[in-house]
């Protein structure tokens, strides 16, 4: 992803590192986590010597509150032109803000309560979005749909309010604090494993209504967000050296990373692959300011090995793609097609291992070229629905489809074209 406007940016404080980072912990519910290789180059967004806390961002947009006025504010700061504006003026505190596009939610206690309010910066006008007499915090927004934490039934649980419909519903059940969203999915911190755990990070798909545990690491993980396949938190796990820490974690790779690791970075948000959050580096002379960090993925062969190992969990295992999902006139030519898949990919492993391996330039290309090209066979026969909204069948001009249903194909076809791009990569960067 490639965000212009932000790598141009000629702030006045600025802090340029290369991190070469890797995810090397383990314990995560959703597969085990390997190596993963992350360049981060770091910026400070704010220098006034009040406190901006709690920042959220949305392309070139980035919104914080901040206690300059003496009270709470939302700001916000457009990094393409860097310019700053003040989003509430209200007397009462506004907090925790969240953007989308051209609006923006936060938590407000004009009423003598917490609501949620909106503002939506084209047309200047705030809507007030919750009523109800108790505490409605920690908004977050994704098109039209909004989710809070709520303690109307007495403890702290996840609320979602549809714009277009103007309808609310209740999300979680257990405790549940700190909620985002990101399309069909939902992310907050739990409580339910407190006393062996601490805070958890739990994830709610709406279009599955599949509940999914993300960390189980003994500290705590708290304040979630999320974009795409990345959930990014603050976490706790490093305490006696550097209090607070930024980590993030890949659902399609099922690797995890450590962003930041100076003292006490807390309450990330991520767009694309830019990560933001509030630092407390500077408190001494500054207070609390925002920094923002833009991650490159340095696609590398062990990177490339885990894909792989990936794909072939999900073709080989029979309730994410059931043997009636292969194309076949018996149960004996289904079950030859899914070993077939599987063996092709134990081919690409081979090819990347050859190439590891080996410090002639020649073989290397040789491997690379052979891995990418036993992925675009698989592509050949997991492609109709991604290209032309259907499997391809006999007679259809293209070649037949061996997975057979547009669900089992959409959990292999984008995993395998990722693959097949960094493999590409890695051909290319040889001399």
């Amino acid at each position: 992803m490639v965000w212009r406007s932000v790598r141009n940016l000629k702030l006045k404080v600025f802090v340029a590192l290369a991190i070469v980072v890797a995810g090397l912990f383990s314990g995560f519910g959703v597969g085990t986590v390997k190596a993963q290789t992350v360049t981060i180059t770091e910026t400070r967004i704010t220098t006034n010597t009040a406190d901006q806390m709690y920042p959220a961002i949305y392309g070139d947009l980035i919104v914080w509150q901040d206690l300059r006025n003496g009270n709470w504010d939302i700001y916000m700061n457009d990094t393409s032109t860097e310019t700053e504006t003040q989003i509430t003026t209200n007397t009462a505190d506004q907090m925790f803000p969240a953007i989308y596009g051209d609006l923006i939610v936060w938590e407000d206690n004009r009423n003598g309560n917490w609501d949620i309010y909106m503002n939506d910066t084209s047309t200047g006008t705030e809507t007030q979005i919750t009523t109800n007499t108790a505490d409605q915090m920690f908004p977050a927004i994704y098109g039209d749909r909004i989710v809070w934490h709520d303690n109307r039934n007495g403890n702290w649980v996840i609320y979602m309010y549809n714009l277009t419909s103007q309808t609310e519903t209740q999300i979680t059940t257990n405790t549940a604090h700190y909620p985002a969203i990101y399309g069909d999915l939902i992310v907050w911190q739990d409580y339910r494993n407190v006393a062996t755990a601490g805070w958890d990070i739990y994830m709610y798909d709406l279009k599955t209504s599949t509940e999914t545990r993300i960390t189980t690491a003994t500290e705590d993980q708290l304040v979630p967000a999320i974009y795409g396949d990345i959930i990014v938190w603050t976490d706790y796990r490093n305490v006696a050296t550097a209090l607070w820490d930024i980590y993030m974690y890949d659902l399609s790779t099922k690797t995890e990373t450590r962003i930041t690791t100076d003292r006490s970075q807390m309450y990330p948000a991520i767009y694309g692959d830019l990560i933001v959050w509030e630092d407390e580096r500077n408190y001494a002379t500054a207070g609390w300011d925002i920094y923002m960090a833009e991650l490159s993925f340095v696609p590398t062969p062990s990177d490339a090995i885990v894909e792989a190992e990936n794909i072939k969990d999900i073709i080989a295992d029979t309730s994410q793609i059931p043997r009636s999902d292969f194309d076949g006139a018996t149960d004996k030519v289904k079950d030859n097609r899914r070993h077939a898949l599987l063996n092709r990919l134990d081919a690409v492993i081979m090819d990347i291992e050859t190439a590891m391996a080996s410090t002639d330039p020649s073989t290397q290309k040789t491997a690379y070229q052979s891995a990418i090209d036993q992925l675009n066979s698989i592509l050949e026969k997991t492609d109709g629905c991604s290209e032309r909204d259907a499997p391809d069948t006999i007679g259809s001009g293209y070649t037949p489809d061996w997975i057979t249903t547009c669900a089992s194909q959409a959990k292999i076809y984008p995993l395998i074209t990722e693959l097949t791009t960094k493999l590409q990569t890695l051909l290319n960067q040889i001399p």
